[in-house]
């Protein structure tokens, strides 16, 4: 679907041709500085059986953003 890809390209600026699947959960944290707030952002990209992993992986969170394939 492209998931890390779009998780590599919001904290890296950047985007890779080469396919590397994801193997478990890709774990990433950001820093961001809106006004007179920080915001640490933590960005987790799942791949495989997300069905046993969301429930753990999203306790706690604020916000999710879900990504999928539609063709």
């Amino acid at each position: 679907v492209g998931k890390t890809s779009l998780i590599t390209r919001f904290m890296y600026d950047s985007f890779d041709n080469t396919y590397q699947a994801t193997i478990g959960i890709d774990f990433l944290s950001k820093t961001m500085y809106l006004e007179d707030r920080t915001i640490r952002l933590q960005l987790w990209g799942t791949a495989g059986q997300e069905r046993f992993l969301i429930p753990s992986s999203i306790r706690d969170s604020a916000v999710a953003l879900i990504v999928f394939d539609i063709t």
